[in-house]
C-alpha cells in the first residue's frame, strides 16, 4: 500500500516544520517589538518643568561644591567640582532636550561609566584604609554626573535632590572650618523653594506644555515671596536647635581620618629632629647629622644670646636654648578635635644645662622604632605600667602650617594611626616621624589619660629607681646647693607641714605664681650666667617658659624628679566645628613631676 505523503518527507518531519516557523516568527516578533518600543517615547509621565530642573542642578551643584571645599581642610582638594558641575549641567541640559526619548545608547554608556567608577573607587579605598568619607563621596558625585544623562521623571530629579543632601552631609562631616557655612545657607535657600516647585509640580499646577510664559512666571513669583519668610524662620529655628543640641564625644565608630600613606626613601632611626625654622636639612640629637644649627633668621640656637624664629616656637628642638629672645608671629598651625581638651605634648627634655635643656637619651638603642603592619595603619605604643584610673581621649590633629617631625599627642598615648610605615618613640615617651608634619596631614591618637586621684598622689611612695634619679634629679653642681637651701626656705613658709611630693609641687608652684612676674624685655644671660639664678635672685621673673624651668630644677634640687615638657596648650574651641583652633603662640613649656 502506498503512502500518501510526498517523497522523502516522513510524518514526524512534516509535523516538526510548523513550530519552528512558529519560533522564528516569535523571536521576529520580540525583536520587532524591541524595536517598536525604542522609537517610541517612554511610557511612564514625563516632568516637564524646567524651572524644577534648574533648582535641582543648582542643589547639586552647591553639594558638589561644599564637598570639594569641605575636603580642602583636611586633605589635597578633590577639586572635583571643576569638572563635575559642568559636565552635570551639560547632562541635565541634554536629558531636558531628550526627555520624551528612550536614550538606549546614553543609558548603556552610563552603565559602563559606574562600572569604571566602582573599579575606581575600589582601588581607592585601599590606600585609605581608615577614612572612606572622601572616596565614597568622590563615588557619588561621579555617579550623580553620570545620571544627569538621564532624568526624565520626577522621581529622577528626587534621586538628584537626595545625592545633593547626602554630599552637604558628607561636607558637613569632613568640614574644619566655618569656609562651609556659607554654602550651608546657600543650599537651605535653594531647597526651600526646590521642595515647594516639586509639590507643585506633583499637583500638576506647574509649568504645563500648554501654559503661556507670563501664567509660568507667576507660580514661581508667588513661591519666592512664601519661601523667604520660611528661610528665616528655618534659619533661626536651626540656630536655636544647634544651641541647645547636646554635645558627644563623637568617634562612635572606630574608623578614624588619617591621611593618604606617605612613602618614605631611606632608612629611618628616630634620632633625627628637624625643625623648619631653626634647622637646615635637619639634625641628629647629638650634634653629628647635616645640619648648620642655625635658626630661619641665621642665628645660632643651641647655646648663646640669639633671637627666635618668629613662625617656629624654640621647644621643638634637640636643645631648647632659653638665652634666645623674641616674639612669635601668630599663625594657626594646627586643628584638633578631641574628646577633651588637654596638653597636646610633644617633647620632653631631661638634662638641664643653665641656660635650658638638652636630651641625654639619643643613642640609637635608646630610640624604639615602631613599624606598623602594611594592612593597617595603626601603631600600638609601648605605656608605662600603671595602676591608675584611666580614660581613654580621642583626638584627630589635621596641621595647617609645616611643623617639626614630632607628633603632638594627648599623654600617654596608647594608639597612634599615622600615615608612615615607621614612626619612633624615644625613652620620655615622644613621638617622631620620619618626615615633617605639612599643611594637609591628618593623623590620630588615642590616649589613656591617668585621672589625678590626690589621695593616691599623696600617698605615692618615694623609692625611686636607680634610672628614674640618674634622669630626672641631674643639676649643675655650681647651683644645686644653693638652690636646694632657697627651695627648701620656701617650704618651710608654708602654713601646714609638706610631707609628700605632690603637695610640695603645688605649693612650689603657687609661690612662683605669687611672688614673681612675666617679664617681655629681659636682657641676655652672659656665658657664665644661670638662668635659675638669674630668675631667683636677679630678675625676680622671666619668660612663661623660665618659671617651667625654675620650678623643675627646683623640685629637682629637693630631691624631687622632675623634667621639662613643651607642647601645645589646648587653643581657641570652636563651638560650630567642634575643632580646637591651635597657633604657633600656643606653644609652652610646663613641668612634669614624676610620682610613683
Amino acid at each position: 500500500m502506498r503512502s500518501s505523503t510526498p517523497d522523502g518527507v516522513t510524518p514526524s518531519s512534516r509535523d516538526e516544520q510548523p513550530d519552528s516557523d512558529t519560533h522564528l516568527f516569535s523571536r521576529l516578533s520580540a525583536w520587532q517589538t524591541l524595536q517598536t518600543q525604542m522609537i517610541q517615547g517612554p511610557s511612564y509621565e514625563i516632568e516637564e518643568s524646567w524651572l524644577l530642573r534648574i533648582m535641582v542642578q543648582l542643589l547639586v551643584s552647591v553639594g558638589i561644591i561644599a564637598t570639594d571645599i569641605a575636603a580642602s581642610d583636611v586633605t589635597n582638594a578633590l577639586q572635583v567640582s571643576y569638572w563635575a558641575v559642568p559636565v552635570s549641567a551639560v547632562g541635565a541640559t541634554w536629558s531636558w532636550y531628550r526627555r520624551r526619548n528612550r536614550n538606549v545608547p546614553v543609558k548603556f554608556c552610563i552603565a559602563l561609566a559606574m562600572i569604571f567608577a566602582l573599579g575606581s573607587f575600589l582601588a581607592r579605598i585601599l590606600a585609605e584604609q581608615n577614612d572612606t568619607r572622601l572616596a565614597l563621596a568622590e563615588l557619588l558625585i561621579q555617579l550623580q554626573v553620570f545620571h544627569s544623562f538621564d532624568l526624565p521623571r520626577r522621581k529622577d530629579l528626587g534621586y538628584s535632590m537626595v545625592i545633593g543632601l547626602i554630599l552637604l552631609g558628607v561636607a558637613a562631616t569632613v568640614s574644619q572650618t566655618l569656609a562651609f557655612a556659607p554654602l550651608l545657607l546657600l543650599f537651605v535657600a535653594i531647597a526651600l523653594p526646590t521642595i515647594a516647585l516639586d509639590y507643585r509640580s506633583r499637583l500638576g499646577v506647574l509649568f504645563k506644555p500648554q501654559q503661556k510664559a507670563s501664567q509660568t512666571i507667576k507660580p514661581f513669583n508667588q513661591t519666592l515671596k512664601r519661601t523667604l519668610p520660611l528661610l528665616g524662620i528655618t534659619l533661626i529655628l536651626g540656630l536655636a536647635i544647634f544651641a541647645v543640641m547636646p554635645r558627644f564625644q563623637g568617634y562612635q565608630l572606630r574608623v578614624f581620618p588619617v591621611s593618604e600613606q606617605i612613602e618614605v626613601d631611606g632608612e629611618f632611626d628616630g634620632r633625627t629632629i628637624t625643625n623648619p625654622g631653626y634647622v637646615s636639612g635637619g639634625r641628629d640629637l647629638d650634634g653629628d647629622g647635616v645640619g648648620d644649627g642655625l635658626s630661619g633668621d641665621g642665628q645660632t640656637f643651641e647655646s648663646g644670646p640669639g633671637e627666635i624664629n618668629t613662625e617656629s616656637y624654640y621647644g621643638f628642638n634637640s636643645t631648647m636654648n632659653q638665652n634666645l629672645r623674641g616674639e612669635l608671629t601668630p599663625r594657626v598651625v594646627m586643628r584638633v578635635r578631641s574628646q577633651a581638651e588637654g596638653f597636646w605634648r610633644v617633647l620632653a627634655f631631661d638634662q638641664y644645662t643653665g641656660q635650658g635643656w638638652t636630651i641625654s637619651r639619643q643613642d640609637e638603642e635608646d630610640i624604639e622604632i615602631l613599624e606598623r603592619p602594611s594592612w593597617s595603619l595603626q601603631f600600638r605604643l609601648p605605656r608605662t605600667p600603671t595602676l591608675a584610673r584611666t580614660r581613654e581621649v580621642i583626638q584627630t590633629y589635621t596641621v595647617t602650617a609645616d611643623l617639626p617631625n614630632l607628633i603632638p599627642a594627648l599623654y600617654e598615648a596608647a594608639q597612634l594611626y599615622f600615615p608612615t610605615q615607621e614612626v619612633a618613640i624615644d625613652p620620655d615617651g615622644s613621638l617622631r616621624s620620619p618626615v615633617n608634619l605639612v599643611d594637609g596631614l591628618t593623623y590620630t591618637v588615642v590616649s589613656r589619660v591617668p585621672y589625678r586621684d590626690r589621695t593616691r598622689l599623696q600617698a605615692a611612695t618615694t623609692n625611686y629607681t636607680q634610672e628614674i634619679q640618674a634622669h630626672y634629679l641631674q643639676l649643675p653642681e655650681a647651683i644645686a646647693t644653693k638652690i636646694r637651701e632657697t627651695t627648701t626656705e620656701i617650704l618651710d613658709q608654708a602654713p601646714n607641714p609638706l610631707t609628700n611630693a605632690y603637695e610640695k609641687a603645688l605649693y612650689l608652684g603657687q609661690y612662683l605664681k605669687q611672688n614673681y612676674t612675666v617679664q617681655t624685655e629681659l636682657p641676655f644671660l652672659a656665658d657664665d650666667e644661670d638662668l635659675v639664678e638669674s630668675f631667683l635672685f636677679k630678675t625676680s621673673g622671666g619668660y612663661p617658659d623660665h618659671f617651667s624651668t625654675v620650678l623643675t630644677v627646683m623640685l629637682r634640687s629637693v630631691g624631687i624628679p622632675a623634667r621639662l615638657v613643651t607642647g601645645f596648650a589646648p587653643g581657641e574651641f570652636n563651638p560650630f566645628t567642634g575643632f580646637y583652633i591651635v597657633r604657633n603662640t600656643d606653644a609652652y613649656a610646663l613641668t612634669d613631676v614624676y610620682i610613683p
